[in-house]
């Protein structure tokens, strides 16, 4: 699979950050397939596209956490996680790579940074 062909699930509750990444990952020739804004969307849009990768939000405002819904996600139907955060404490980086994490982004983040996120996390899949 070449990387710009990748079907990519976007799961983040900040609709202006989403549609921001929607429109970086065109940019750089991804199929973007969806936004989701909270966890149980994301596990049920998973299965049923089965994307190539997801880039999940830790912090989502619904009870379910970016980190919980790709544990889920990644033992349900093992596609890459590649974690967005604003957040860069120890306690939060830890538990996020605890859960099979293909990367980490930490937000804000530049277009060179999401695409060589994007290409480790789909090369390690």
């Amino acid at each position: 699979m070449k990387n710009n062909k990748a079907r990519v699930l976007i799961v983040e509750d900040e609709k202006v950050i989403a549609l921001d990444i929607q429109t970086l990952l065109e940019k750089l020739g991804y199929e973007v397939i969806s936004i989701i804004d909270n966890g149980e969307d994301a596990i049920e849009k998973a299965g049923e596209e089965k994307p190539d990768l997801i880039i999940m939000d830790i912090i989502l405002k619904d009870y379910m956490d970016g980190i919980e819904a790709a544990h889920i996600i990644y033992e349900k139907f093992k596609i890459p996680i590649l974690y967005l955060t604003a957040l860069t404490d120890d306690e939060t980086f830890l538990s996020s790579r605890e859960l099979y994490p293909f990367n980490f982004l930490v937000k804000p983040f530049e277009e060179k940074d999401l695409s060589a996120a994007i290409t480790s996390a789909l090369s390690k899949n």
